[in-house]
């Protein structure tokens, strides 16, 4: 059997943490906040953050995540609730992570290198670790005691959507029981400013999204990933777009695209920002929700990345 099927998702974002939040922004239920983030030498920079988290989740007081950073908190609660278990730590051994970020740990990262340029001698060894992208990756391998293989991809909005083909291959060639693709990003001031340089005038905003995949047949089915199209800035995204439409069109047969949720990063913009890696990760929950919520039969993720390709997933209702 060589088909491969969601068996959950999680999603941390400006909405709030779950899906329930998220879908409820792209509905037009709920509607997530602008904030600022202020910065040394200039005005402050709009954002859309992570609401705080209410109460405390067990995986919280986990070891690991004692001094990590939001970028892990998000891709530990996104990937919790993909795997069906939101409060408690649930060891998997036989499960693969593939992470996608293109920020990293940006917050550390400051915070380190700042200490490094004002006096080296003391600059603090624990920062270090958590400024490293592979750091969340690595602290859900521990959490989830996985003896499976732990990689980080560093890409933009494309690299989730690339994840998902690794995943399925690996899992259709047996050499993991089943794979939890994330991605995950963390807002600061750093890369709000770089972000402004060139975006569409959409804040940068940060979370996470999760996508578990295993060869057990499950309600939703991910029925094809096409070839990744390399796309720089410059080129037509329109068309770009169009490219990869027929493309899976041509994978999935008849099937017929519909869907009440958007499903790809630019139309998720307006009502969640630019969530960098995070942002293709939204793209394919969006659609896997509208096939699971029983609104499309079928629904695609197209993601143009923000220079470095073009790639799109298909997902199906399983029979």
């Amino acid at each position: 059997m060589n088909r491969v099927f969601v068996h959950g998702c999680g999603v941390v974002s400006p909405a709030g943490w779950g899906i329930e939040p998220f879908c409820d922004v792209l509905d037009g239920i709920r509607h997530a906040e602008r904030s600022a983030l202020t910065r040394p030498d200039g005005a402050p920079l709009p954002v859309r953050r992570v609401p705080a988290l209410e109460g405390r989740s067990c995986w919280m007081a986990h070891p690991r995540l004692r001094r990590a950073g939001p970028i892990s908190h998000y891709a530990v609660a996104a990937a919790f609730e993909a795997l069906g278990s939101p409060g408690q730590w649930v060891p998997m051994p036989g499960l693969q992570v593939l992470v996608c970020a293109l920020c990293g740990g940006i917050g550390h990262s400051r915070r380190f290198f700042g200490e490094v340029l004002a006096a080296p001698s003391s600059a603090s060894p624990i920062l270090f670790p958590e400024t490293v992208f592979n750091a969340p990756a690595s602290h859900l391998g521990a959490i989830l005691s996985n003896e499976a293989a732990s990689t980080t991809y560093v890409s933009d909005q494309s690299g989730f959507v690339a994840a998902l083909g690794v995943a399925a291959d690996g899992l259709v060639q047996g050499r993991a029981d089943s794979c939890l693709v994330v991605a995950c990003e963390e807002a600061d001031w750093v890369t709000a400013a770089a972000a402004r340089q060139f975006s569409k005038g959409v804040p940068l905003s940060e979370g996470a999204a999760a996508v578990w995949l295993r060869r057990q047949p499950g309600p939703v089915e991910l029925t094809a990933v096409t070839d990744p199209h390399p796309f720089v800035r410059g080129r037509n995204p329109a068309r770009e777009a169009a490219r990869i439409r027929k493309e899976l069109g041509n994978r999935m047969g008849s099937i017929s695209f519909t869907s009440g949720i958007p499903s790809d990063p630019d139309a998720l913009e307006p009502q969640l920002g630019d969530g960098l890696a995070a942002a293709g990760g939204w793209a394919c929950v969006a659609a896997i929700e509208s096939v699971r919520r029983g609104r499309a039969t079928a629904a695609s993720a197209i993601v143009i990345g923000s220079n470095l390709q073009a790639i799109g997933a298909g997902f199906a209702r399983a029979d």
